[in-house]
């Protein structure tokens, strides 16, 4: 089975790996990233949202080359601030690039080098040769001719469900999406310059309205959706778990019994492990470690009318995110 690497030990890289080494501790062949050993070490052990790695770590140095130490198994640690400049062993031939630098697609490609053939991005994507959302496009996915590769973004593998089965049961005439945002890295602590004016201001004092990037991936990835789909993100002070608030204008009548019928149907049904149903009274934090793509609550959805529909939706931006990310990277691997 081809090697995996992963570039980038932010939260989806970490969470990642974390994961790989649990599930998957054979398929990791390598790791990237600048920061020195022993404070990718302290992270990967230790989360302030999702604990304590259940599995030992550790690391060692070797001939001047860093490895981690997972369970049983010993990956080399490289800190090249350059794709091009990486490493990899040649028993990798997928990267998956975490980083959050890289994410266009000539910047990205610099990975495809020796045996690498594949990149998957991490994020969204401007230009890649193809985003996707696996149980939506997946079925787009040509590895001739897909060489990099975008998993798009949380909010997008949480709302793009939520619109086809919307769209399959009612059909989609308009369409409109804000989320409710936790804080991430691209926003300041205390108020500091940001290209975003918005951003630049204290991001634990202020609910702050900003651009979300699940807009262009979900075009990219649905481009079946009505013309003039857009929306939003409200970045608000929690670090775990989004709610999508999704409004639409339906092509045939609808009532909430209808709605909450199709919903139920695919949770059960085809979407098993994509979209699941929300308890009663949930709020953000019912939702942390939640791995699939959207839970939707069915006790928020309203219908302003016939065809006039809001249907809300909760993820965990990072469990639910990797857990994509990793679905599409398994099973690329295994294609390769």
């Amino acid at each position: 089975m081809t090697g995996l690497a992963v570039n980038g030990l932010g939260r989806i890289g970490r969470i990642a790996v974390r994961r790989l080494g649990l599930e998957h501790p054979g398929l990791l062949a390598a790791v990237n990233d600048p920061a020195p050993l022993e404070q990718v070490l302290h992270l990967l052990q230790r989360d302030s949202i999702h604990g304590m790695l259940p599995q030992p770590i550790s690391g060692e140095t070797v001939a001047g080359v860093d490895h981690l130490l997972l369970g049983e198994h010993r990956i080399p640690l490289f800190h090249a601030p350059d794709p091009a400049l990486i490493p990899w062993p040649e028993t990798v031939g997928l990267v998956v690039e975490a980083s959050g630098r890289f994410t266009r697609r000539e910047a990205a490609a610099r990975h495809l080098r020796g045996t690498v053939t594949h990149v998957v991005i991490g994020s969204p994507s401007p230009d890649a040769d193809a985003t996707i959302i696996a149980p939506v496009n997946g079925d787009t996915l040509d590895l001739a001719r897909h060489r990099v590769i975008s998993n798009a973004s949380c909010t997008a593998h949480a709302t793009a469900p939520l619109l086809r089965v919307l769209d399959d049961a009612f059909g989609l005439a308009q369409a409109g999406m804000s989320t409710v945002h936790v804080v991430t890295n691209d926003q300041r602590l205390v108020d500091t310059p940001h290209t975003d004016r918005r951003r630049a201001r204290a991001a634990f004092q202020s609910i702050i309205p900003t651009t979300s990037s699940a807009i262009g991936a979900l075009r990219r990835a649905m481009p079946e959706l009505p013309p003039g789909f857009d929306g939003l993100a409200l970045r608000v002070p929690t670090l775990s778990v989004n709610l999508v608030d999704l409004t639409v204008v339906l092509a045939l009548d609808a009532d909430p019994w209808s709605i909450r019928a199709a919903f139920r149907t695919a949770a059960e049904g085809s979407w098993k492990g994509i979209i699941a149903l929300a308890e009663p009274h949930t709020v953000s934090c019912d939702i942390t470690g939640r791995r699939e793509s959207v839970v939707v609550d069915l006790d928020l959805t309203l219908t302003l009318g016939p065809r006039f529909v809001k249907v809300f939706g909760w993820h965990d931006n990072e469990t639910g995110y990797a857990a994509r990310l990793l679905d599409l990277v398994l099973d690329l691997v295994g294609r390769i």
